[in-house]
């Protein structure tokens, strides 16, 4: 089976169609992946606590930096390239893949006991012994994934996801009631991976064999240690939590910024959906500058009006549902919540940045963000978890966003300068918003009067006429 060449032409009426299937097919994932992961994080976040979930928290975070640095961004090369992918591509690409994710799967086994030296949290070494085979099988399924989606077939991607994570609560839900503790986890999480590594070849109909060429070898390394780079390094925000505070503080700490990082990544799947759509669609218009500026100049728009209301609503009412639903045991979760709602506000709003930079393979312009935004980050972290606790990891991502600066003066010398004006009205008002807690009640009322303002109302508006014409077309 082959698929299409991208063609590198002005977005036409039937791209922009699969564009908006797409969307839709990935937001009603996210909605039905965020419905199950309430619940089941709901069950089993109560039952064993926040000194098990750390230890889980924290091997979960390794396997996935090292799931990262295995795939060494392989699957944006077969998404973007040029041309006719051929089934010899994808089985070298199957091949390279296999030999990174064993070799990174031995150097970690063979590290366990560094590791556990460096954060001293009973029952983690067992955990990532196990759970660090999954680092393979996540790895062998980029190839198939990238097919389906260098197709822009994003039902089968969206159905898939959804039973692999139906498969994950089914399975670690009755053994988490039965009494098997975090190891209930650790079952979930390896029938998933297995399920999605043999499903995504299925769908893909894709049977991988051992290849090996030079040529595309090359081709690949060349075009992916930029981009790889890059994702390495941020990445790196996800070892802050296990190796910082895992470092200074007991393994409560660790699972209770655990959940808060969980609880946003479900509450900004707006996100997730824009990045993964980005990835397909902008290389069609990397030749048109002015595209470029538009969409990030409406992504940050977009993203603010669609995550902002969100993440105010967890952190108005999310004290009271934290209590009643995970217990007092979780209820520091909301010290560090606001500092993350923000900073996951603020990289929302630019998102389509990287994006951008990526398509016209500006990436170690993003890598330079990049290791900006993690010394800050890493940095901070390490001063002030120690000094002021769980809340220290809160005030390193404040830190952090002092790094933004450094892609937009990026993208601004590559097509322009974005527009930013009604987009900082609305991320400033979200901002206090979040804070009201620390500032009064008097700031909840902030983001309701910046959205009345008559330039939000105008935006408002131009942004229901457009949505509202498309669908009309669409019909």
């Amino acid at each position: 089976m082959t698929v299409e060449p991208a063609t590198l032409e002005p977005v036409r009426p039937s791209l922009r169609g699969k564009i908006f299937e797409g969307g839709a097919l990935l937001m009603g994932r996210q909605l039905v992946s965020m419905a199950l992961s309430v619940v089941g994080l709901l069950v089993i976040t109560r039952i064993i606590g926040p000194a098990a979930y750390g230890p889980y928290v924290a091997a979960l975070s390794i396997c996935q930096y090292a799931q990262n640095l295995g795939q060494a961004g392989i699957g944006v090369y077969l998404v973007r390239a040029d041309g006719e992918v051929t089934k010899r591509t994808y089985d070298v690409a199957t091949t390279l893949l296999l030999l990174s994710s064993g070799g990174l799967m031995l150097l970690l086994e063979g590290s366990l006991p560094l590791i556990a030296k460096w954060v001293p949290m009973p029952g983690l070494t067992p955990l990532l012994a196990v759970m660090l085979v999954t680092v393979v099988l996540q790895t062998l399924t980029v190839a198939a994934s990238a097919r389906l989606e260098r197709a822009l077939d994003f039902r089968r991607v969206a159905m898939i996801e959804t039973v692999g994570q139906l498969l994950y609560y089914g399975a670690a839900l009755p053994l988490v009631l039965l009494g098997f503790g975090v190891w209930s986890l650790v079952t979930g999480w390896c029938l998933q991976q297995l399920f999605l590594c043999v499903a995504f070849h299925v769908a893909a109909r894709y049977r991988p064999r051992l290849a090996w060429d030079r040529a595309i070898v090359r081709a690949m390394l060349d075009y992916t240690f930029g981009y790889a780079a890059s994702d390495w390094l941020w990445q790196l925000r996800g070892l802050i939590n296990p190796l910082i505070v895992g470092h200074f503080l007991p393994a409560e700490a660790v699972g209770q910024v655990g959940l808060a990082i969980r609880m946003l990544e479900l509450l900004s799947f707006t996100k997730t959906i824009a990045y993964r759509l980005s990835v397909a669609v902008l290389a069609k218009v990397q030749h048109e500058p002015e595209k470029l500026v538009a969409a990030a100049t409406d992504g940050m728009r977009l993203q603010t009006l669609a995550l902002g209301p969100v993440l105010l609503g967890f952190s108005w009412f999310g004290g009271m549902i934290l209590s009643l639903a995970f217990g007092k045991r979780w209820e520091p979760v909301m010290l560090v919540y606001p500092y993350l709602a923000l900073s996951y506000l603020t990289n929302a709003q630019f998102n389509l940045h990287s994006s951008i930079l990526y398509v016209l393979k500006r990436n170690w312009a993003v890598s330079w963000f990049h290791i900006v935004h993690i010394v800050l980050f890493a940095g901070a972290a390490w001063i002030a978890v120690d000094r002021w606790g769980i809340v220290g990891y809160g005030y390193a991502e404040m830190v952090a966003l002092l790094s933004y600066p450094v892609i937009h003066r990026s993208v601004r010398d590559a097509v322009g300068a974005p527009h930013y004006g009604i987009s900082a009205l609305w991320w400033a008002a979200v901002a206090i918003g979040l804070f009201w807690r620390e500032l009064g009640v008097w700031a909840i009322a902030v983001p309701i009067i910046a959205l009345l303002s008559p330039p939000s109302v105008r935006h408002l508006k131009s942004y229901y006429a457009m949505f509202a014409g498309r669908h009309r077309h669409a019909v």
